[in-house]
């Protein structure tokens, strides 16, 4: 750890901090994970998990890389690339801005999503929190690299079912009290497949679009707004659950409708997996037509000063 200087925290969560550091040589910057440990100071199953994970998913270019690691105060401490700029930033900044995202970019961010979920899923490993807050983007060329693998497991017959952050919560995983009162002792485990990570980048998708978290509300829990707005057919058009109204957006633009609906399948056996979206090939083109004038417009959605 000598060799870094502490430039400030950038990120604190269950598992770990995260800082910003430089090189005390070089001056390049880098992010340092400091995991937490167990209160007898033994390593968090967690720590033991998330390096597995990135170990085994090394040189993939669409996933953090793990450039060193060390004990750093008696805690395990990772050194990974420093990406300050997350999907989060971007889709969210879009609300103070006119227009929307690029849908050339919406579609290139999924499909580098789908590149790393496709490499995990094929090992048998679960993302389990994909998040907005968990895609990283460099700064350049604002390609994607996945985060944050603290909760990634291999693939399991039953695990928690509470871990997947509640707005990107496949329906399936939704405690079963939420459901059938009576079932409530049975509720504390769920099902996990590969699906629920195709959720979770469906809602990616349709919060781009709307630039807002869209299956969140301060008056109605995540599980009903899905489940009235994707888990029925009859709706009404004056249905305030009716998805032309949840995400006009979305359902005003056909192409990208189509590929966030099929990843949105209230039946995880129906959805889309990483392999059929990147073998999509009109999804394909609409990212291939990406331009430099899109990205610089991302950029600026995201306060990144516009390229020369």
């Amino acid at each position: 750890m000598d060799k870094y200087a502490i430039v400030t925290q950038v990120g604190e969560g269950t598992y770990g901090v995260v800082y910003h550091v430089k090189c005390r040589a070089t001056d390049q910057c880098y992010a340092l994970k400091c995991h937490e440990n167990n209160k007898d100071g033994s390593m968090m199953d967690s720590t033991v998990r998330e390096l597995s994970c990135l170990s085994a998913l090394r040189g993939h270019p669409n996933i953090v890389e793990t450039l060193d690691c060390f004990l750093h105060d008696g805690k395990i401490s990772t050194l990974m690339p420093y990406l300050p700029l997350t999907l989060f930033k971007v889709i969210y900044q879009g609300r103070d801005h006119s227009g929307l995202l690029p849908i050339t970019f919406i579609s290139r961010f999924s499909l580098e999503i789908a590149d790393a979920l496709s490499y995990m899923h094929g090992l048998n490993m679960i993302h389990r929190d994909l998040t907005p807050a968990n895609v990283l983007l460099t700064a350049d060329t604002l390609t994607v690299k996945v985060a944050d693998m603290g909760l990634s497991r291999y693939a399991a017959k039953s695990m928690t079912s509470g871990l997947v952050t509640e707005s990107y919560r496949a329906p399936e995983l939704f405690d079963a009290e939420e459901e059938e009162e009576e079932e409530k002792e049975e509720a504390s485990t769920a099902q996990y497949t590969c699906a629920i990570d195709m959720w979770s980048l469906g809602v990616l998708i349709v919060d781009a679009m709307e630039a807002t978290m869209t299956f969140h509300s301060k008056n109605f829990p995540t599980y009903r707004i899905i489940k009235e707005t994707l888990g029925r057919n009859d709706h009404s058009a004056k249905s305030m659950w009716n998805p032309l109204r949840v995400m006009p957006t979305l359902m005003g633009c056909l192409p990208v409708k189509r590929i966030a609906l099929e990843l949105l399948q209230y039946d995880p056996k129906h959805r889309l997996t990483a392999r059929m979206l990147l073998d999509d090939s009109k999804w394909q083109r609409i990212s291939d037509a990406i331009t430099d004038v899109d990205i610089d417009r991302v950029k600026r959605y995201a306060g990144i000063r516009q390229t020369a």
